[in-house]
């Protein structure tokens, strides 16, 4: 016997009768609110549209009514919203007809922090060894693929969204992926994107659909590129000239998803009802993504705000200053693992990506670098880490000292200024503060008084390679 039949008739009766009223009142919320939905749909696809009107369906998620009526039935803020912070995986898959058809080619962990308008984009190599729930040690590109084919619940995506948040220790809150055909037919829908190639490569081992190959070459400046081009940019690996790495790969992936952000509000693209229209069909065959349709008017408004300047690209690889490094696994396949053994270093790159740009947007945090090791362009290779989140570098030059430093040393120029930023140097590099300055260094680094930190980089006492 139920709970429910064992209280007083009255009692009983007033329960049901509330229980039916509040299920009522649910799906009247429900039917409402998608009623205003395609009143809304209605309304844009009517719109005569004039030079004077700014993008349409940017402005639909601005209307006070939308956010009313959103609040009235429980879809008050994007999930990360108020912790200032939304999360979101970006994943890219041959799809259909490709080799290895769930092996994502493209696995970018974004984050957008709503007060500042500012998106960190950082690239996940795929060779990146990590352990799979219930599959064991595997590439993280292959988490999409074992998501799809044992059924896991919320698919391949879930899966990766769901590794990824270990690893990185922050919650990732939407996921998208999209695969070949999708990425060729969305760019194509933009009549194209334009891309600036940093520099002209040339691939003679492009893979092509009947599994042979062919040779594409890349001019460096800016172009137009159809979908077919784009593809071609985005998955090219035995490019010469610095462009064979999945690195580099990378970098060209993130240049591509602010090329077609860009594109999705023109003015041209979003007051075309036809090109809506198409684009609509072919996110809705070819991606797959948990961003429900109630939220769709939230991002569209956020996606607006994002500008160039706001943007923190950043490439995970093994470089001598990042914070992954190359192994083989026993079976000899070649993967990229943690450079300390564990993921620390990676989590605090993730929850502290914006820290460098709170209220320092006028005023750049301003490093000095000096090698005090052996180790051919190390400060060099340093100072690419730490711009690429942020910071801007000064100088780097090798120290001026007799033997290498112990260990890698910070000196807060600038007494107690930025002690957030500082806290992340010392994570990033596994770094200690020193309050002294030595004289030597103090006059190596003479007339560069608008610089807040000096770095010296050392070398542990243990490693004698190092020291050499």
């Amino acid at each position: 016997m139920s709970y429910l039949q064992d209280l007083p008739p009255e009692i009983q009766n007033f329960k049901e009768q509330y229980q039916r009223r509040n299920k009522f009142w649910r799906i009247f919320k429900i039917i409402f609110f998608a009623i205003l939905v395609a009143i809304i749909i209605i309304s844009i696809f009517s719109y005569t549209v004039s030079p004077s009107h700014n993008s349409i369906l940017s402005e639909i998620g601005r209307l006070p009514i939308i956010k009313q009526f959103r609040q009235l039935i429980g879809f008050e803020n994007l999930k990360g919203e108020l912790d200032n912070r939304i999360n979101f995986l970006i994943l890219g898959q041959g799809g259909a007809g490709h080799e290895g058809p769930y092996l994502t080619d493209t696995i970018i962990l974004a984050s957008y922090k709503p007060s500042t308008n500012d998106l960190a984009l950082i690239s996940v190599p795929r060779d990146f060894y990590v352990e799979l729930e219930n599959y064991g040690w595997n590439r993280i590109n292959a988490a999409n693929s074992f998501g799809e084919t044992t059924n896991y619940q919320g698919g391949g995506s879930a899966l990766t969204a769901k590794t990824l948040e270990k690893i990185f220790d922050i919650p990732i809150h939407y996921w998208i992926r999209f695969d070949f055909k999708a990425f060729q037919e969305i760019i194509d829908n933009f009549e194209g994107i334009n891309i600036c190639v940093n520099k002209s490569f040339t691939d003679p081992d492009y893979p092509t659909d009947d599994l042979k190959t062919e040779t594409i070459t890349f001019s460096a400046g800016c172009q137009n590129m159809t979908g077919e081009t784009a593809l071609k940019f985005a998955r090219s690996r035995h490019g010469d000239n610095g462009e064979g790495s999945d690195f580099a790969r990378a970098a060209r992936q993130q240049k591509i998803i602010i090329a077609i952000k860009d594109k999705v509000f023109s003015f041209g693209f979003l007051t075309s009802p036809q090109k809506i229209s198409n684009l609509y069909e072919t996110l809705k065959n070819n991606i797959q993504t948990n961003i429900s349709l109630s939220e769709l008017p939230d991002f569209l408004s956020l996606a607006q705000k994002i500008k160039k300047e706001n943007v923190k690209q950043i490439v995970l690889d093994n470089s001598a200053q990042s914070l992954l490094k190359a192994d083989f696994t026993d079976e000899g396949a070649y993967v990229l693992l943690p450079r300390t053994g564990n993921y620390e270093e990676l989590q605090n790159l993730a929850k502290n990506i914006f820290v460098l740009k709170n209220g320092h947007k006028t005023e750049p945090v301003r490093l000095i670098i000096l090698n005090s090791t052996k180790i051919d362009g190390l400060a060099r290779d340093t100072a690419v880490f730490l711009n690429s989140i942020g910071f801007e570098i000064i100088k780097t030059a090798n120290a001026s000292t007799t033997a290498p430093f112990t260990k890698t040393i910070v000196y807060n120029l600038q007494d107690n200024n930025y002690p957030d930023v500082l806290m992340v140097l010392q994570k990033s590099l596994r770094a200690e503060t020193e309050l002294t300055l030595p004289e030597n260094l103090a006059t190596q680094i003479h007339g560069f008084s608008q610089a807040n930190f000096l770095i010296v980089l050392g070398c542990p006492a243990t490693d004698e390679e190092c020291r050499k």
